[in-house]
């Protein structure tokens, strides 16, 4: 019964002398041996035919190197595959976020845009944006023009025999400006989400020159061009406008408060 360890420790012995590396070659060779290193451009192996002689080989030559732990490298399409099957799925995002984020410092850091549905209330928007810290801060000023909205369906009348001041439309226009303040998350694609406060003032024309105030906090999306061309976004917007001056005298009060909200489209571009 002495001689069953002598026989397990030989059949112990046995595998490993027969757990080998292996190389395969470009030209169909495949060979056991025992894979020293692997350097940027070369392998290192020790070729047990050749009675353990170093031996150092190109990459480019070497198809694939097998280890007897079971890893695999194949040159020139991947690295590791048994590392890379675990750990592919937890790095991947951050890698693609990485690639999008170097690819941005390319794009430019000013956007300047139009608010296109404004039109249709009363308003032509343009915009200026400049992005700073790797443009994730955003800071926008944007100017509006306001006139009459009902210039677009009604055209200008001077009919004034009805004396119905209210269906006239108005010939002035004012401005409306403030300060926008975007903070961008970050995405694994060019587009991505948004947060800020926005501030607004000036006279509104088609709200009967009303001059008022208004803090929101908005969100919304930047929908950026994989070129880094156009760089759009969508947004909406709640908070409440503070009245400072109405023509209306008692008809609305000023210095009161109001629930707001917005929507904005900007179309922009980066230049």
């Amino acid at each position: 019964m002495k001689i069953i360890p002598y026989i397990f420790a030989l059949l112990f012995i046995t595998s490993l002398i027969h757990a080998q590396d292996k190389v395969v070659f470009k030209d169909g060779k495949k060979l056991n041996c025992k894979i020293v290193s692997i350097n940027p451009s070369t392998i290192t192996y020790k070729d047990s035919a050749s009675a353990g002689n170093m031996i150092t080989v190109s990459k480019n030559e070497v198809l694939m190197a097998e280890f007897s732990s079971g890893n695999v490298y194949i040159f020139g399409s991947t690295t590791n595959t048994a590392v890379a099957t675990s750990s592919t799925s937890s790095n991947k995002p951050l890698d693609r976020k990485a690639q999008i984020r170097e690819r941005e410092k390319e794009f430019k850091d000013n956007i300047i845009g139009i608010q296109i549905p404004d039109v249709l209330f009363g308003r032509l928007t343009l915009t200026y944006e400049r992005l700073f810290f790797d443009k994730q801060i955003g800071i926008t000023l944007p100017l509006s023009m306001s006139y009459d909205r009902r210039v677009m369906f009604l055209g200008f009348s001077s009919d004034t025999s009805n004396n119905a001041s209210a269906s006239t439309v108005r010939r002035d226009v004012n401005f409306i400006t403030g300060l926008d303040l975007n903070y961008y998350f970050e995405s694994k694609s060019h587009t991505k989400f948004f947060i800020g406060p926005r501030f607004r003032y000036g006279t509104d024309v088609t709200m009967e020159n009303i001059t008022a105030y208004s803090v929101q906090m908005q969100n919304g999306i930047l929908i950026a061009s994989r070129n880094g061309k156009m760089a759009s976004n969508l947004a909406i917007g709640f908070g409440f406008v503070r009245i400072v001056a109405s023509p209306f005298g008692g008809g609305i009060n000023p210095k009161q408060s109001y629930p707001w909200g917005s929507f904005t489209f900007r179309l922009g571009f980066r230049a």
